[in-house]
């Protein structure tokens, strides 16, 4: 396929179709100023509670026993020192959820965890820890002589137990925090989008220090990564990525940039080297999840920061051409922008269970802070 980018131009008050011929990449939609999402028309939709309390930053996967697992934070909200990392299951396509169990708790703040499977079963996370809190306990950044960390863990028995976790060697960004579904390729190796600072040698300090995003990997069932690539040009600021492997071996990604757009980028070397990043979303409405359907679409779900706030879903065209004016709403009743994450299933009857996070929704006030679950079927072609 081509890259197809379809643009909006206000001044000229027409559409464009740019056709990038650099070589065959996945077809993404582009508007240069994409519409607010307010007016995002509702689809029918299965909603529940998969646990309340607590719930921030999930991500799904499938287990080779068939289960669900989603890995989420607990133990804070937002922010917080006495934030945890824990698992929940479902073995049923999504409609009751265990209880949780505690995947790793350290004694600061552990957070933003990405999960994955093994080629050999093994559930692995990585996350990052921080002890950048001020003696008030309140998030302070700027402590960087603080410790800030990124570590991986792994369970061989399910996710019943965790192994001691390991740390990642991020020593060349400065920092690195994992996020989203990591990719396990058909040779074994695993993929893992990490979002740090600019390459330097480990220890050195840069000035204007920028938000990257890069994909580690690694080939023995997660114990072990090491950086493998950066998508963008490096002068964006990206951060928050998700990756997805098309069926002809491809794989997608979606990137969060700072001014809170979803940008999309795509990999035909298994992700050694990405095409150039192409914007989707307006300001406020990442992150983004993406989803191979069945009939070979892909579905992307994405925070909406806008309002009404919540989460939002588009489909591609059979092309893989995005057409933002065609998005539709999950959720649109968060009573707050603190909200969104959304992490996909695909579920066996051919719908799609996308899990996210709110601290408060008006239709199930009883809730408050929850990781929620969205059953639906996305629109026909």
């Amino acid at each position: 396929m081509l890259f197809r980018v379809r643009m909006f131009c206000p001044t000229m008050n027409r559409l464009l179709l740019a056709v990038l011929t650099a070589f065959p990449v996945f077809a993404f939609a582009q508007t240069n100023a994409p519409a607010p999402s307010g007016d995002a028309p509702t689809i029918p939709v299965e909603r529940h509670a998969a646990i309340t309390g607590q719930g921030y930053f999930p991500v799904a996967i499938r287990l080779h026993d068939g289960r669900i697992a989603v890995v989420m934070r607990g133990g804070a909200g937002h922010l917080g020192l006495a934030g945890r990392l824990d698992m929940i299951f479902s073995s049923d396509e999504g409609k009751t959820w265990s209880k949780p169990v505690v995947v790793n708790d350290s004694p600061i703040d552990d957070r933003n965890p990405a999960l994955g499977v093994a080629k050999d079963g093994t559930i692995v996370v990585g996350f990052w820890r921080t002890a950048t809190y001020d003696d008030a306990g309140k998030y302070s950044p700027k402590l960087t002589d603080k410790e800030r960390s990124t570590w991986v863990t792994r369970s061989k028995d399910g996710g019943q137990t965790w192994s001691e976790p390991a740390r990642i060697d991020v020593s060349d960004i400065e920092l690195g925090s994992p996020f989203g579904r990591m990719v396990t390729l058909p040779d074994g190796a695993m993929l893992m989008a990490i979002y740090g600072y600019q390459v330097r040698p480990a220890g050195e300090k840069l000035p204007g220090d920028r938000n990257h995003s890069y994909v580690y990997r690694s080939t023995d069932d997660g114990q072990t990564w090491k950086r493998l690539s950066e998508i963008g040009d490096g002068k964006q600021q990206l951060n928050e990525t998700a990756l997805e492997r098309m069926p002809d071996g491809r794989i997608i990604a979606a990137m969060r940039s700072r001014a809170g757009e979803v940008w999309l980028s795509e990999s035909a070397d298994k992700g050694s080297t990405w095409s150039p990043t192409k914007q989707l979303t307006p300001v406020n409405v990442h992150p983004a999840d993406l989803c191979v359907l069945p009939d070979g679409r892909v579905l992307m779900t994405v925070g909406n920061r806008v309002g009404p706030f919540g989460m939002l879903g588009i489909v591609s065209d059979s092309r893989g051409l995005f057409d933002w004016e065609k998005r539709f709403a999950l959720v649109n009743d968060a009573l707050g922008r603190d909200c969104g994450y959304p992490s996909r299933i695909a579920l066996k009857d051919g719908r799609v269970l996308t899990l996210y996070y709110a601290t408060r929704v008006k239709n199930e006030p009883a809730w408050k802070e929850h990781c929620g679950a969205v059953i639906f079927t996305p629109p026909a072609r």
